[in-house]
């Protein structure tokens, strides 16, 4: 089993990076701030070296939490989009599921992970997850069932709770695999973590964890091996996670130096145009997005944003250039938008397998990308 941290994704309000000498007060997350990352979309930065220098900082009141300088030498670059389940081809098999978190790399253009989840004014549950691998017209998806309570909610300095999770995987009791994975975590900090990006109000949480993998053979314990670790987590109000860092197997110091995993956000896009304290969110480009999941079946999702008021048209043409469905045809205002395409013409009829171009047109602008339909 892979280890499985309590946050795997991070996502800010952009009008946060503006105010890089601002003075935050200590902050409680709740079920909404979560819930409202749904369209949103970022990336993270993440070291590939399995040894990394780092300064974890203090727990306490009021700290300052300094990553902005630090390198990331062999970098991997993972996307994170936040949808709600019914945007997902997997919204079914997990009907309880109130959050999907979708994450991937360019490195493996083929490979998808949808993490679903439900969260309650007093709980974060994870629900399971998916995975679909897409290469030369195959398309394979594994799905994995859970129902952990990973957090207790609302999330405030101060707090503390315990996490168990026992797998099984194999044929049991001839041969299988066990993997009891429990871990203890503490909000011991809260302050503002600093990064490339700018200044955030957040909460630091502490996770002490311990995986046991367990090997059986005939229903008898054949080996077994023991996992200890450090972690840290920086969020924010309406963000899974700013920055993460982990210690090497074994660590007992808190204030390790010697990190086998980091990671810290690099860019953002919220999901909408948002007033707060007065002052409005808007995109910082213009940009249309890759459709997501690519290559689909039956559905996709497009995204783009607008930087102004403009009359917008969105329709998607096969390879020769023939109009096959409108989308959009309407005038909208600034913001981030979002639609979904079934597979299906203007008529209602499916469209056959094959490579299509979606385009979007404003009054000064115009864009297009591929897509792959599999039927």
């Amino acid at each position: 089993m892979k280890r499985r941290y309590i946050f795997t994704a991070v996502i800010v309000l952009a009008f946060m990076s503006v105010f890089p000498s601002h003075t935050f007060a200590q902050i409680t997350i709740t079920s909404t701030d979560f819930l409202n990352l749904i369209g949103s979309r970022e990336v993270v930065l993440g070291e590939r070296n399995f040894s990394t220098t780092v300064e974890v900082g203090s727990p306490g009141a009021n700290q300052i939490w300094d990553f902005r300088n630090m390198v990331i030498g062999d970098t991997i670059v993972t996307v994170f989009e936040f949808l709600s389940p019914e945007q997902t081809v997997s919204a079914s098999t997990f009907p309880e599921a109130n959050f999907v978190e979708t994450f991937s790399t360019p490195e493996e253009p083929g490979f998808e992970g949808f993490q679903f989840y439900n969260f309650t004014n007093n709980d974060f549950i994870s629900l399971g997850d998916s995975t679909r691998f897409s290469s030369m017209g195959l398309d394979t998806s594994l799905v994995f069932f859970q129902n952990d309570t990973l957090a207790p909610l609302p999330i405030a300095f101060g707090n503390t709770w315990m996490t168990f999770e026992r797998d099984t995987t194999g044929f049991f009791p001839l041969t299988a695999n066990i993997s009891i994975d429990t871990s203890t975590t503490t909000v011991d900090g809260w302050g503002t973590v600093r990064l490339p990006l700018g200044d955030f109000e957040c909460l630091r949480l502490k996770q002490e964890g311990k995986l046991i993998n367990q090997s059986i053979i005939n229903g008898s314990i054949f080996s077994t091996n023991t996992e200890t670790f450090i972690a840290y987590d920086w969020i924010g109000r309406n963000s899974f996670q700013l920055a993460h860092v982990q210690s090497q197997d074994g660590e007992t110091n808190p204030n390790f130096t010697d990190a086998r995993g980091f990671g810290v956000l690099d860019t953002t896009t919220a999901s909408a145009p948002t007033s707060v304290e007065g002052i409005t969110l808007i995109p910082s480009a213009f940009e249309l997005s890759q459709n997501y999941p690519n290559p689909f079946n039956p559905e996709t999702v497009i995204r783009y944003e607008l930087l102004k008021n403009t009359r917008v048209e969105l329709a998607i043409y096969n390879l020769m250039g023939q109009r096959i469905r409108g989308l959009v045809s309407e005038s909208q205002s600034t913001g981030s938008y979002q639609t979904m395409w079934n597979g299906t013409d203007d008529t209602g009829l499916p469209v056959s397998s094959g490579v299509y171009l979606y385009e979007l047109r404003t009054g000064d602008i115009r864009q297009s990308k591929k897509m792959v339909l599999l039927q």
